[in-house]
């Protein structure tokens, strides 16, 4: 699954890559009644956040369950062009007595003289820029509708600056977040509502938004697109949904929300920015390439929203146990997102997705085991030799009519805890009919060796 990040091209000729981010559209469907939110399950002992818009803009109140001298935010990233804190470009604290620093890698609200004051009020600025490993603070349209993001609200007490200034690891803290906008309407969990509780580390989306009972999607479309790619991701993204639930049942979350935004044409390339919360895929796109239809763009967005959209059923209902074991669901739905591109483009060069997997996966196991790839910062050789291992259930269920998508539907429906182990999936793959001396080919090159080629090309039958 796609951490927030970016991926940059300037010509049509691109390598699709291997961490990806979705996007999607929506248009012209009816509205379903606003619903009351859900209803918090946090621990009684947990800070109170309420986020709200009034005429005066936006405001954070915090209610503290205890008293510290120095409360400090749990996701503190930098800014990623500035390499400097975002906090205050966007933050005001409006509570006298009490001062936003940084200290060491965490931003935090300090007292002047004792203990933080039980409320403390932030007024901010929505901030909508790249932040370093970690979720924007917000997504704006540009029609002035935005997302805010409830992760960068949770703090956690601590004694003095100084045990601050050492501590390299957050602390978590239990926090309920709750949003309203003055009544405006809301999406969040899928559905519309005025007020958002149990906010925690997700999105709400303030702005209107037309939805269907039967929706796969609750989308939204910056209007501010190019017009060819709001066309062609109205079609795309509601259709990947549709396929992905007949191939392999529900997934377990609540209707996903997807949004994409347009950063305007001032880039001389093409860039896309992307990041994967819980029930939320976004996508920020820029560059003048971007203006007018290419293969290459296009392709490139296709397999954005297949890829991500896979991970609601290889992912998030039933994942890997471990990040060692991150081939089952990178790799997988990398496969996944090659038959979506696929059914969408018959010309669609899947040779050539097959080729860059198979010359990625044996360099990367020539450098060791599988599992320590991450470790190794060799995260690519799980989507490519993932995608191989798919490729053989694929090939296994070939004969009786089956797919890897029916594969998957089958861990979901037998998986006890929805966290598989390696060990878990091989038997899972045995069941479904894959040969046992194909099962022995993958766990040898899950083990790693000097020249994988040979047992890859008998892996996939050449």
């Amino acid at each position: 699954m796609a951490a927030p990040g970016d991926v940059h091209w300037d010509d049509d000729a691109m390598k699709i890559p291997a961490i990806l981010a979705m996007l999607a559209a929506l248009s012209g469907c009816a509205a379903d009644p606003i619903a009351p939110a859900p209803a918090s399950n946090a621990a009684p002992a947990a800070t109170e956040v309420e986020i709200t818009r009034d005429a005066a803009g936006w405001q954070a109140r915090f209610r503290f369950a205890e008293d510290a001298p120095v409360w400090a935010f749990e996701r503190s990233a930098l800014l990623r062009r500035e390499e400097t804190p975002w906090r205050p470009k966007s933050w005001t604290v409006a509570t006298p007595g009490v001062s936003l620093v940084r200290i060491g890698d965490f931003d935090a609200l300090v007292a002047d003289s004792g203990t933080v004051p039980r409320e403390v009020v932030i007024r901010f600025r929505p901030l909508a820029e790249d932040i370093i490993a970690d979720y924007d603070p917000a997504i704006i349209l540009s029609d002035g509708s935005l997302a805010l993001y409830g992760g960068h609200f949770n703090a956690f007490p601590m004694d003095s600056r100084e045990a601050v200034a050492v501590l390299r690891e957050p602390r978590e803290y239990p926090a309920r977040i709750a949003l309203t906008a003055a009544g405006a309407p809301l999406l969040f969990d899928g559905r519309r509502m005025t007020r958002a509780e149990a906010v925690g580390d997700r999105y709400v989306y303030v702005g209107d938004v037309s939805l269907a009972a039967d929706d796969p999607v609750a989308t939204i479309l910056d209007p501010g697109l190019p017009r060819w790619i709001s066309g062609q991701l109205r079609d795309f993204t509601p259709a990947v949904f549709r396929d992905y639930e007949a191939m392999m049942g529900s997934h377990k979350s609540s209707r996903p929300m997807v949004i994409a935004s347009w950063a305007g044409a001032e880039f001389r390339g093409a860039s896309t920015g992307g990041s994967v919360s819980p029930g939320l895929i976004t996508m920020r796109l820029e560059g003048t390439q971007l203006l007018k239809e290419t293969p290459g763009a296009l392709h490139q967005m296709r397999w954005f929203i297949a890829h991500e959209a896979a991970h609601f059923w290889l992912g998030q209902t039933v994942g890997y146990a471990t990040p060692d074991e991150a081939w089952i669901t990178e790799g997988g739905a990398d496969f996944l997102a090659m038959g979506a591109a696929l059914r969408a483009d018959a010309g669609f060069d899947a040779a050539k997705f097959t080729a860059e997997a198979r010359a990625d996966c044996a360099a990367a196991l020539a450098k060791g085991p599988l599992a320590d790839a991450r470790r190794r910062g060799d995260q690519r050789a799980y989507y490519a030799c993932g995608s191989l291992f798919a490729a053989a259930v694929e090939a296994a269920g070939r004969p009786r009519g089956k797919g890897f998508a029916d594969f998957v539907r089958t861990l979901i429906a037998t998986d006890s805890d929805g966290r598989l182990t390696a060990a878990e999936w091989l038997a899972a793959a045995r069941k479904f009919g894959v040969p046992p001396e194909q099962l022995a080919r993958i766990d040898a090159l899950r083990a790693g060796m000097p020249d994988a080629a040979p047992v890859i090309a008998a892996l996939l039958g050449d």
